[in-house]
């Protein structure tokens, strides 16, 4: 199951840069040219915080499994002074928990925003701090897909 998962939750890791490139560039876009929010623009946002949710709930569940997590917290002094380990115990779980953060409460703030020009701006704002925290918390040195 763990193995599942963990490929799971790889390939979720697009859908997520994705949908948060999506939603970044409709925001930025709006916001620049003025135009009107649209059920598109609201339904961009749904679907990147739907996407960040699912893939930090399929985290939390292989962080509650994994063989790395459960070894680092059986010596954490250890596990500190091992740069890789210690980003998958703390450093990936806290962007991670910052950018699902960031993500709902732009899409929350963006929703009751009085004009279109301040819906556009807070979305890209917040789906922007959340895309970064994404791009810095992702694992870059593993393999971008799992088997390859």
């Amino acid at each position: 199951m763990y193995e599942a998962l963990l490929a799971l939750h790889n390939v979720l890791r697009w859908l997520v840069v994705a949908t948060a490139l999506w939603a970044v560039v409709r925001a930025i876009s709006g916001w620049m040219s003025a135009q009107p929010w649209t059920s598109t623009d609201r339904t961009t946002g749904n679907a990147f915080v739907i996407a960040i949710t699912v893939q930090f709930v399929v985290g939390l569940v292989l962080y509650g499994l994994s063989p790395v997590t459960t070894a680092a917290f059986g010596d954490m002094g250890a596990a500190m002074a091992q740069r890789d380990i210690r980003f998958f115990v703390v450093e990936h779980l806290v962007y991670m928990l910052l950018a699902v953060v960031a993500a709902h409460i732009g899409r929350a703030r963006a929703g009751r925003a009085t004009d279109d020009r301040s819906r556009y701006k807070t979305a890209a704002i917040f789906y922007g701090v959340s895309l970064v925290l994404i791009l810095v918390g992702i694992p870059w040195w593993r393999p971008l897909l799992r088997g390859m």
